[in-house]
């Protein structure tokens, strides 16, 4: 049996970006806005990590500015069931070689904060939004 953890990362945009997709948000619906985002872990274990793995493992994922406490509505973007990112394949084999033997796949997603209106009313401009970035 396998054990999923999930991990707060740093911000996954920088202020700059944010601006540039707020501006976009903001010509076609103008009460919702990009508040943060940030990268979030998941980590498949075949158990559960002793202490040691899992000091590794938090210095493995530290990287980057820290991020903030997003609040608002959230969207979590990840890859599509089944697949394998990149990221994921390298992220693991560094994992292995620095001792985490337990430590099945690493993938990281990316967690958006929105503020203002309903996420519901705005979510099909928000997904035409990030399909055309």
């Amino acid at each position: 049996m396998s054990l999923i953890l999930k991990l707060r990362g740093s911000c996954a945009v920088s202020a700059f970006r944010l601006d540039k997709l707020n501006s976009r948000l903001a010509t076609s619906h103008g009460s919702v806005r990009i508040a943060a985002a940030e990268y979030w872990h998941f980590v498949e274990a075949e158990r559960t990590l002793d202490p040691r793995e899992t000091a590794v493992l938090e210095r493995l994922l530290r990287y980057g500015e820290p991020a903030p406490a997003g609040g608002g509505h959230m969207l979590l973007s990840v890859p599509r069931l089944g697949t394998i990112s990149p990221w994921s394949s390298k992220a693991s084999d560094i994992a292995r070689r620095c001792g985490l033997e337990a430590v099945r796949r690493i993938e990281r997603g990316v967690a958006w904060f929105f503020s203002g209106a309903s996420l519901d009313s705005a979510l099909p401009l928000i997904l035409g939004l990030f399909t055309t970035a």
